[in-house]
């Protein structure tokens, strides 16, 4: 008896697994659409193939102008929009409070040299000082 209600249920929940499949994959794609159809003149997006660029024209039809470097306008498919996307996220530049805090110096001098004022190379820092090799340039150790 029992084994006569496996099957059933079985194709039940492959059933119930379909339709919950179906349905979520049916949101996402009405969401897409919306996105897709929603972009205008100024909105930042990122393409399927991972380009990012602006919209610099859309049109009612399927295909929309996207500037991809200042002065380069491709034309692409309107379905090859993945998302629309922040300027925050994307921007490759140093932000301004960071660039503010970093510091080159201008010769080696301002950089420890590993035993001098710390004491010893436990700073995790790199030893630049090459005047305590020998003249040849080579970094191996002299053998004895």
């Amino acid at each position: 008896m029992s084994s006569s209600l496996i099957i059933p249920l079985m194709l039940a929940a492959m059933a119930v697994f379909m339709f919950v499949s179906v349905r979520n994959q049916k949101k996402r794609a009405a969401a897409a659409a919306d996105m897709q159809s929603s972009v205008g003149p100024g909105s930042r997006v990122q393409l399927q193939s991972g380009l990012f660029g602006t919209v610099v024209e859309a049109s009612d039809g399927e295909v929309v102008q996207i500037e991809i470097a200042p002065g380069v306008v491709t034309e692409w498919n309107r379905l090859a929009i993945r998302e629309t996307v922040s300027d925050s996220s994307t921007d490759d530049a140093l932000d301004e409070s960071a660039a503010d805090d970093f510091h080159v110096p201008d010769s080696l001098e301002g950089l420890d040299s590993g035993g001098s004022t710390t004491g010893g190379s436990t700073s995790g820092k790199p030893n630049l000082d090459k005047s305590s090799g020998d003249e040849s340039g080579d970094d191996k150790p002299e053998e004895k």
